[in-house]
Protein backbone atom coordinates (compact mmCIF):
# COMPACT_ATOMS: atom_id res chain seq x y z
CA UNK A 1 0.00 0.00 0.00
CA UNK A 2 3.20 2.49 0.50
CA UNK A 3 4.15 1.90 -2.64
CA UNK A 4 0.91 2.29 -4.61
CA UNK A 5 -0.07 5.37 -2.60
CA UNK A 6 3.72 7.01 -3.30
CA UNK A 7 3.40 5.91 -6.63
CA UNK A 8 0.25 7.61 -7.03
CA UNK A 9 1.44 10.55 -5.26
CA UNK A 10 4.20 11.19 -7.38
CA UNK A 11 2.00 11.23 -11.08
CA UNK A 12 -1.95 11.14 -11.30
CA UNK A 13 -1.46 9.78 -14.56
CA UNK A 14 -0.70 6.34 -13.90
CA UNK A 15 -2.41 3.50 -14.12
CA UNK A 16 -1.99 1.46 -10.87
CA UNK A 17 -3.11 -2.24 -10.25
CA UNK A 18 -2.58 -3.80 -7.03
CA UNK A 19 -2.71 -7.69 -7.24
CA UNK A 20 -3.56 -9.52 -3.75
CA UNK A 21 -4.69 -12.90 -3.12
CA UNK A 22 -6.49 -12.38 0.01
CA UNK A 23 -9.22 -10.72 1.04
CA UNK A 24 -7.94 -7.67 2.03
CA UNK A 25 -5.54 -4.95 1.82
CA UNK A 26 -3.55 -3.44 4.50
CA UNK A 27 -4.23 -4.66 7.63
CA UNK A 28 -2.84 -3.85 11.31
CA UNK A 29 -0.67 -7.03 11.54
CA UNK A 30 1.02 -6.00 15.03
CA UNK A 31 -2.38 -5.71 16.75
CA UNK A 32 -3.31 -9.11 16.48
CA UNK A 33 -2.54 -9.92 19.70
CA UNK A 34 -4.86 -7.05 21.19
CA UNK A 35 -8.02 -8.82 19.01
CA UNK A 36 -6.88 -12.32 20.83
CA UNK A 37 -6.81 -10.24 24.17
CA UNK A 38 -10.01 -9.02 23.67
CA UNK A 39 -8.52 -5.32 23.71
CA UNK A 40 -10.05 -4.96 20.29
CA UNK A 41 -13.22 -6.74 20.06
CA UNK A 42 -14.14 -5.92 16.08
CA UNK A 43 -11.74 -7.74 13.71
CA UNK A 44 -12.94 -4.93 10.89
CA UNK A 45 -10.62 -2.05 13.03
CA UNK A 46 -7.80 -4.12 12.03
CA UNK A 47 -8.55 -3.41 8.15
CA UNK A 48 -6.83 -0.03 7.50
CA UNK A 49 -7.75 0.47 3.86
CA UNK A 50 -10.71 -1.30 1.65
CA UNK A 51 -10.35 -1.70 -2.00
CA UNK A 52 -13.13 0.92 -2.23
CA UNK A 53 -10.68 3.46 -0.48
CA UNK A 54 -7.85 2.70 -3.18
CA UNK A 55 -10.59 3.24 -5.53
CA UNK A 56 -12.72 6.02 -5.04
CA UNK A 57 -10.10 8.24 -3.37
CA UNK A 58 -7.17 7.46 -5.38
CA UNK A 59 -7.71 6.05 -8.64
CA UNK A 60 -5.97 2.72 -7.97
CA UNK A 61 -7.28 -0.60 -9.61
CA UNK A 62 -7.27 -3.61 -7.09
CA UNK A 63 -7.62 -7.44 -7.60
CA UNK A 64 -8.27 -9.14 -4.95
CA UNK A 65 -8.47 -12.98 -4.65
CA UNK A 66 -5.58 -12.82 -7.44
CA UNK A 67 -2.25 -14.97 -7.16
CA UNK A 68 0.22 -14.08 -9.68
CA UNK A 69 1.54 -17.52 -10.92
CA UNK A 70 4.10 -16.63 -12.80
CA UNK A 71 6.84 -12.85 -13.47
CA UNK A 72 8.13 -13.22 -17.47
CA UNK A 73 10.47 -10.54 -17.05
CA UNK A 74 11.75 -10.24 -19.99
CA UNK A 75 8.06 -9.98 -21.81
CA UNK A 76 7.22 -7.36 -18.70
CA UNK A 77 4.24 -9.73 -18.39
CA UNK A 78 2.70 -11.69 -15.44
CA UNK A 79 0.38 -14.62 -15.39
CA UNK A 80 -2.59 -14.11 -13.24
CA UNK A 81 -5.22 -16.56 -11.99
CA UNK A 82 -8.07 -15.82 -10.52
CA UNK A 83 -8.49 -17.82 -6.98
CA UNK A 84 -12.22 -17.55 -7.31
CA UNK A 85 -13.04 -18.96 -10.65
CA UNK A 86 -9.45 -20.31 -11.52
CA UNK A 87 -9.19 -18.77 -15.00
CA UNK A 88 -6.07 -17.74 -15.59
CA UNK A 89 -5.07 -14.43 -17.65
CA UNK A 90 -1.81 -12.68 -18.90
CA UNK A 91 -1.36 -8.87 -17.46
CA UNK A 92 1.25 -6.99 -19.07
CA UNK A 93 3.33 -4.07 -16.90
CA UNK A 94 5.96 -1.13 -17.30
CA UNK A 95 6.88 -1.54 -13.91
CA UNK A 96 6.45 -4.32 -11.04
CA UNK A 97 6.70 -3.94 -7.36
CA UNK A 98 7.16 -7.47 -5.76
CA UNK A 99 5.70 -6.71 -2.23
CA UNK A 100 4.81 -10.41 -1.15
CA UNK A 101 5.71 -10.67 2.23
CA UNK A 102 6.29 -13.39 3.52
CA UNK A 103 4.49 -16.57 5.50
CA UNK A 104 5.00 -17.84 8.65
CA UNK A 105 7.33 -21.41 8.77
CA UNK A 106 5.38 -24.80 8.60
CA UNK A 107 6.92 -27.32 9.84
CA UNK A 108 6.22 -31.29 8.25
CA UNK A 109 5.57 -32.18 11.43
CA UNK A 110 2.59 -30.20 11.87
CA UNK A 111 0.23 -31.56 9.37
CA UNK A 112 -2.15 -28.50 7.66
CA UNK A 113 -5.16 -30.83 7.86
CA UNK A 114 -5.01 -31.11 11.49
CA UNK A 115 -7.60 -29.09 13.42
CA UNK A 116 -5.84 -26.73 16.20
CA UNK A 117 -3.07 -26.14 14.48
CA UNK A 118 -2.47 -22.68 13.95
CA UNK A 119 -0.60 -19.82 12.52
CA UNK A 120 -0.52 -16.07 12.60
CA UNK A 121 0.08 -13.61 10.00
CA UNK A 122 -3.26 -12.30 8.76
CA UNK A 123 -6.98 -11.06 9.82
CA UNK A 124 -8.06 -15.08 8.21
CA UNK A 125 -5.75 -16.67 10.86
CA UNK A 126 -6.36 -14.33 13.46
CA UNK A 127 -10.68 -15.07 13.57
CA UNK A 128 -10.01 -18.94 13.20
CA UNK A 129 -7.63 -18.86 16.07
CA UNK A 130 -10.09 -16.28 18.12
CA UNK A 131 -12.98 -18.71 16.74
CA UNK A 132 -10.88 -21.86 18.02
CA UNK A 133 -10.60 -20.50 21.86
CA UNK A 134 -14.30 -19.40 22.20
CA UNK A 135 -15.72 -22.58 21.10
CA UNK A 136 -13.15 -25.37 21.91
CA UNK A 137 -11.76 -23.79 25.39
CA UNK A 138 -8.43 -25.51 25.47
CA UNK A 139 -6.85 -26.29 29.02
CA UNK A 140 -3.54 -26.28 27.50
CA UNK A 141 -2.01 -24.31 24.88
CA UNK A 142 1.67 -24.75 23.32
CA UNK A 143 3.34 -22.09 20.93
CA UNK A 144 6.12 -23.84 19.18
CA UNK A 145 8.88 -20.70 18.97
CA UNK A 146 10.16 -18.16 22.03
CA UNK A 147 10.82 -15.22 19.86
CA UNK A 148 8.84 -11.98 19.67
CA UNK A 149 5.79 -13.29 17.96
CA UNK A 150 5.34 -15.96 20.17
CA UNK A 151 6.05 -13.49 23.39
CA UNK A 152 3.47 -10.95 22.10
CA UNK A 153 0.70 -13.84 21.95
CA UNK A 154 1.56 -15.82 24.86
CA UNK A 155 -0.39 -13.27 27.38
CA UNK A 156 -3.31 -13.02 24.85
CA UNK A 157 -4.08 -16.92 24.71
CA UNK A 158 -3.53 -17.06 28.12
CA UNK A 159 -6.14 -14.57 28.58
CA UNK A 160 -8.59 -17.05 26.77
CA UNK A 161 -8.13 -19.38 29.88
CA UNK A 162 -5.55 -21.75 28.62
CA UNK A 163 -2.22 -22.74 30.33
CA UNK A 164 0.68 -21.95 28.14
CA UNK A 165 3.80 -23.87 27.19
CA UNK A 166 6.19 -22.27 24.69
CA UNK A 167 8.97 -24.74 23.57
CA UNK A 168 11.88 -23.39 22.22
CA UNK A 169 15.72 -24.39 21.17
CA UNK A 170 17.94 -25.00 23.70
CA UNK A 171 20.02 -21.83 23.01
CA UNK A 172 17.35 -20.28 24.84
CA UNK A 173 14.45 -17.79 24.15
CA UNK A 174 16.34 -15.05 20.68
CA UNK A 175 19.65 -15.84 19.84
CA UNK A 176 20.15 -11.97 18.93
CA UNK A 177 19.70 -11.06 22.53
CA UNK A 178 21.95 -10.18 25.32
CA UNK A 179 22.14 -13.38 28.20
CA UNK A 180 20.48 -9.92 30.66
CA UNK A 181 17.87 -9.10 28.23
CA UNK A 182 16.70 -12.57 27.63
CA UNK A 183 16.88 -13.57 31.91
CA UNK A 184 14.87 -10.71 32.21
CA UNK A 185 12.04 -11.90 29.35
CA UNK A 186 12.15 -15.31 30.66
CA UNK A 187 11.68 -14.15 34.47
CA UNK A 188 8.53 -12.02 33.37
CA UNK A 189 7.37 -15.01 30.97
CA UNK A 190 7.40 -17.94 34.39
CA UNK A 191 6.53 -14.63 36.67
CA UNK A 192 2.96 -14.82 34.29
CA UNK A 193 2.62 -18.80 34.93
CA UNK A 194 4.27 -19.43 31.29
CA UNK A 195 5.72 -22.90 30.96
CA UNK A 196 9.30 -22.47 29.06
CA UNK A 197 10.57 -26.05 27.60
CA UNK A 198 13.74 -25.81 25.30
CA UNK A 199 14.78 -29.20 23.20
CA UNK A 200 16.94 -29.14 20.30
CA UNK A 201 14.46 -32.76 19.13
CA UNK A 202 11.61 -32.67 16.67
CA UNK A 203 8.08 -33.58 18.00
CA UNK A 204 5.42 -35.74 16.67
CA UNK A 205 1.56 -34.71 17.24
CA UNK A 206 -0.72 -37.23 18.56
CA UNK A 207 -4.27 -36.69 17.82
CA UNK A 208 -7.31 -38.16 18.54
CA UNK A 209 -10.22 -40.32 16.73
CA UNK A 210 -11.92 -37.25 16.07
CA UNK A 211 -8.40 -35.52 14.15
CA UNK A 212 -8.47 -33.04 17.19
CA UNK A 213 -4.61 -32.62 18.83
CA UNK A 214 -4.06 -34.31 22.36
CA UNK A 215 -0.62 -33.67 22.60
CA UNK A 216 3.04 -32.77 21.22
CA UNK A 217 5.33 -35.71 21.89
CA UNK A 218 9.38 -35.41 21.88
CA UNK A 219 11.33 -38.59 23.00
CA UNK A 220 12.23 -37.02 26.57
CA UNK A 221 8.41 -35.52 27.17
CA UNK A 222 4.54 -35.13 25.97
CA UNK A 223 3.38 -32.39 26.75
CA UNK A 224 -0.73 -32.28 26.88
CA UNK A 225 -2.50 -29.64 24.91
CA UNK A 226 -5.55 -28.88 22.94
CA UNK A 227 -3.89 -26.08 19.94
CA UNK A 228 -0.44 -25.09 18.75
CA UNK A 229 0.41 -21.87 17.52
CA UNK A 230 3.59 -22.62 15.70
CA UNK A 231 5.75 -19.24 15.55
CA UNK A 232 8.78 -20.63 14.50
CA UNK A 233 10.05 -17.36 12.39
CA UNK A 234 8.99 -16.55 8.52
CA UNK A 235 9.65 -17.20 4.67
CA UNK A 236 9.57 -14.58 2.30
CA UNK A 237 6.94 -15.69 -0.62
CA UNK A 238 9.46 -15.60 -3.34
CA UNK A 239 9.22 -18.95 -4.81
CA UNK A 240 8.11 -17.37 -8.18
CA UNK A 241 11.35 -15.82 -8.27
CA UNK A 242 13.67 -18.25 -9.70
CA UNK A 243 11.90 -18.93 -12.95
CA UNK A 244 11.85 -15.04 -13.53
CA UNK A 245 15.59 -14.55 -12.65
CA UNK A 246 15.33 -12.64 -9.32
CA UNK A 247 18.29 -12.88 -7.42
CA UNK A 248 17.41 -14.07 -3.95
CA UNK A 249 19.63 -14.80 -0.64
CA UNK A 250 20.20 -18.44 0.67
CA UNK A 251 17.00 -17.37 2.85
CA UNK A 252 15.41 -16.38 -0.36
CA UNK A 253 15.04 -13.03 0.78
CA UNK A 254 14.96 -11.15 -2.54
CA UNK A 255 18.69 -8.82 -3.29
CA UNK A 256 17.48 -5.01 -4.08
CA UNK A 257 19.89 -2.28 -4.51
CA UNK A 258 19.82 1.06 -2.78
CA UNK A 259 16.81 2.01 -5.43
CA UNK A 260 14.70 -1.27 -4.35
CA UNK A 261 15.45 -2.54 -7.86
CA UNK A 262 15.85 -6.27 -8.45
CA UNK A 263 18.58 -8.41 -10.47
CA UNK A 264 16.13 -7.46 -13.27
CA UNK A 265 15.35 -4.28 -15.06
CA UNK A 266 12.01 -2.81 -14.18
CA UNK A 267 11.28 -4.89 -11.23
CA UNK A 268 11.45 -3.63 -7.91
CA UNK A 269 10.31 -5.27 -4.20
CA UNK A 270 9.98 -3.83 -1.01
CA UNK A 271 9.04 -5.11 2.60
CA UNK A 272 8.91 -8.37 4.08
CA UNK A 273 10.12 -10.62 1.04
CA UNK A 274 13.34 -8.42 0.08
CA UNK A 275 16.80 -7.55 1.75
CA UNK A 276 17.51 -4.02 2.80
CA UNK A 277 20.87 -2.49 4.23
CA UNK A 278 22.24 -2.28 7.52
CA UNK A 279 23.09 1.72 8.58
CA UNK A 280 26.28 0.43 10.44
CA UNK A 281 27.58 -2.55 8.49
CA UNK A 282 26.55 -0.89 4.92
CA UNK A 283 25.62 -4.26 4.12
CA UNK A 284 22.72 -6.07 3.03
CA UNK A 285 20.45 -7.42 5.45
CA UNK A 286 17.23 -9.01 6.07
CA UNK A 287 15.57 -7.19 8.44
CA UNK A 288 11.60 -7.61 7.90
CA UNK A 289 9.43 -5.33 10.25
CA UNK A 290 6.39 -3.07 9.97
CA UNK A 291 8.59 0.30 9.68
CA UNK A 292 10.94 -1.43 7.51
CA UNK A 293 8.55 -2.38 5.25
CA UNK A 294 6.43 1.09 5.14
CA UNK A 295 10.25 2.97 4.79
CA UNK A 296 10.96 0.83 1.81
CA UNK A 297 7.60 0.71 0.21
CA UNK A 298 7.17 4.67 -0.01
CA UNK A 299 10.46 4.20 -1.74
CA UNK A 300 10.14 1.44 -3.83
CA UNK A 301 6.95 3.70 -5.46
CA UNK A 302 9.15 6.61 -5.91
CA UNK A 303 11.60 4.55 -7.64
CA UNK A 304 9.00 2.91 -10.02
CA UNK A 305 8.05 6.53 -10.87
CA UNK A 306 10.85 8.36 -10.85
CA UNK A 307 14.28 6.27 -10.46
CA UNK A 308 14.70 8.54 -7.70
CA UNK A 309 13.67 6.63 -4.35
CA UNK A 310 16.81 5.63 -2.06
CA UNK A 311 16.11 2.56 0.32
CA UNK A 312 18.25 4.11 3.61
CA UNK A 313 18.26 1.22 5.18
CA UNK A 314 17.59 0.10 9.48
CA UNK A 315 19.33 0.39 12.56
CA UNK A 316 18.03 -3.10 12.98
CA UNK A 317 15.53 -1.60 15.84
CA UNK A 318 12.94 -3.54 17.31
CA UNK A 319 10.39 -3.03 20.09
CA UNK A 320 7.92 -5.11 21.92
CA UNK A 321 6.05 -6.16 25.28
CA UNK A 322 5.52 -9.20 26.85
CA UNK A 323 3.38 -9.08 29.36
CA UNK A 324 4.15 -5.40 30.80
CA UNK A 325 7.46 -5.94 30.20
CA UNK A 326 9.03 -3.77 27.28
CA UNK A 327 11.96 -4.75 25.19
CA UNK A 328 13.57 -3.25 22.78
CA UNK A 329 17.06 -3.57 20.78
CA UNK A 330 18.89 -1.07 18.19
CA UNK A 331 22.26 -1.65 15.81
CA UNK A 332 24.26 -4.82 16.41
CA UNK A 333 23.54 -7.74 18.54
CA UNK A 334 26.52 -9.61 20.54
CA UNK A 335 25.66 -12.34 17.76
CA UNK A 336 26.06 -10.36 15.03
CA UNK A 337 28.85 -8.45 16.09
CA UNK A 338 30.44 -11.85 16.48
CA UNK A 339 29.25 -13.27 13.20
CA UNK A 340 30.44 -10.23 11.07
CA UNK A 341 33.69 -10.50 13.00
CA UNK A 342 33.23 -7.03 14.72
CA UNK A 343 34.97 -6.39 18.13
CA UNK A 344 32.96 -4.77 20.58
CA UNK A 345 33.00 -3.97 24.58
CA UNK A 346 30.16 -4.76 26.63
CA UNK A 347 28.68 -2.18 29.11
CA UNK A 348 25.54 -3.57 31.31
CA UNK A 349 24.03 -1.90 34.17
CA UNK A 350 20.27 -2.27 35.70
CA UNK A 351 19.54 0.98 37.17
CA UNK A 352 15.85 2.50 38.35
CA UNK A 353 13.97 4.22 35.04
CA UNK A 354 12.67 6.75 37.67
CA UNK A 355 12.56 7.71 41.49
CA UNK A 356 10.92 4.44 43.73
CA UNK A 357 8.32 7.19 45.36
CA UNK A 358 7.52 7.81 41.54
CA UNK A 359 7.15 4.14 40.97
CA UNK A 360 10.06 3.06 39.50
CA UNK A 361 11.77 0.30 38.86
CA UNK A 362 14.54 -1.92 37.53
CA UNK A 363 15.54 -1.09 33.79
CA UNK A 364 18.26 -3.45 32.17
CA UNK A 365 20.67 -1.80 29.66
CA UNK A 366 23.43 -3.43 27.70
CA UNK A 367 24.95 -1.24 25.26
CA UNK A 368 28.29 -2.22 23.08
CA UNK A 369 31.04 -0.06 21.50
CA UNK A 370 33.87 -0.22 19.24
CA UNK A 371 37.17 -0.72 22.26
CA UNK A 372 39.24 1.42 19.77
CA UNK A 373 37.23 4.66 19.46
CA UNK A 374 34.90 3.81 21.90
CA UNK A 375 31.79 4.43 18.74
CA UNK A 376 28.45 3.16 19.75
CA UNK A 377 27.54 -0.31 18.22
CA UNK A 378 24.04 -1.19 19.80
CA UNK A 379 21.96 -1.65 22.46
CA UNK A 380 19.77 -3.43 23.95
CA UNK A 381 17.19 -2.44 26.89
CA UNK A 382 14.33 -4.43 29.29
CA UNK A 383 12.21 -2.51 31.73
CA UNK A 384 8.74 -1.91 32.99
CA UNK A 385 8.37 2.02 31.79
CA UNK A 386 10.44 4.34 29.85
CA UNK A 387 12.01 1.67 27.37
CA UNK A 388 10.39 3.58 24.32
CA UNK A 389 11.91 7.01 24.87
CA UNK A 390 15.88 5.31 25.79
CA UNK A 391 15.48 3.34 22.92
CA UNK A 392 14.62 6.39 20.27
CA UNK A 393 17.71 8.16 22.11
CA UNK A 394 20.01 5.14 21.24
CA UNK A 395 19.36 5.20 18.22
CA UNK A 396 19.94 8.67 17.40
CA UNK A 397 23.03 8.65 19.20
CA UNK A 398 24.48 5.60 16.79
CA UNK A 399 22.96 7.71 14.19
CA UNK A 400 25.14 10.75 14.63
CA UNK A 401 28.38 8.40 15.65
CA UNK A 402 28.42 9.08 19.54
CA UNK A 403 30.94 7.34 21.10
CA UNK A 404 30.27 5.38 24.75
CA UNK A 405 31.50 8.38 27.20
CA UNK A 406 28.83 10.88 25.16
CA UNK A 407 26.40 9.04 26.65
CA UNK A 408 26.96 10.57 30.52
CA UNK A 409 27.71 13.79 28.78
CA UNK A 410 23.62 14.39 27.45
CA UNK A 411 21.31 16.97 28.63
CA UNK A 412 17.96 14.66 28.94
CA UNK A 413 15.20 15.69 30.27
CA UNK A 414 14.41 15.12 34.09
CA UNK A 415 11.20 15.34 36.24
CA UNK A 416 11.01 12.66 38.68
CA UNK A 417 7.77 11.74 38.09
CA UNK A 418 8.95 10.62 34.85
CA UNK A 419 12.66 10.33 34.95
CA UNK A 420 15.77 9.86 36.91
CA UNK A 421 18.20 12.35 37.90
CA UNK A 422 20.58 10.36 36.28
CA UNK A 423 19.42 8.38 33.52
CA UNK A 424 20.08 5.01 32.30
CA UNK A 425 21.81 5.80 29.78
CA UNK A 426 23.78 8.52 31.47
CA UNK A 427 24.62 6.04 34.00
CA UNK A 428 25.95 3.43 31.06
CA UNK A 429 28.16 6.03 29.53
CA UNK A 430 29.90 6.60 32.78
CA UNK A 431 30.32 3.47 33.60
CA UNK A 432 32.19 2.46 30.43
CA UNK A 433 34.25 5.55 30.79
CA UNK A 434 35.59 4.24 33.99
CA UNK A 435 36.32 0.47 32.56
CA UNK A 436 38.63 2.38 29.60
Amino acid sequence: MAAALRARRSSSELDITIIEQSRHLAIATCSIPAYLEDRIDDIDRLQQLTSDDLGDKYGVNVMLLHRVLEVHAVKHQLSVENITTGQSFDLPFDRLIIATGASPVYPAWASRGTEGIFTLRNLEDAYRLKQFLLLKHPKQFVIVGTGTIAQVCAEGLQASGAQIVMIGQCQGLMEDLDEAISSRISTVLTTNDISLYYTDNEPSIHVSLENEIESVRFPERTISCGGILLAMGINPNTNFCKSAGIVTNEFGAIRVDRHLMTSRQGIFSCGDCAMTYHHLTHKPFYWPLATTAARQGRQAGESAVSGNGIDHGSLGMRFWTCFNLQIGRVGLSPKQAEDLSIKYRRVAIRSASKPRLYGGSEMDLVVLSDPGSGRLLGAQIAGFDGVHARLNALAVAIEGKLILSDLERLDLAYTPKYSSLWDPLQIAGRVGDKLK
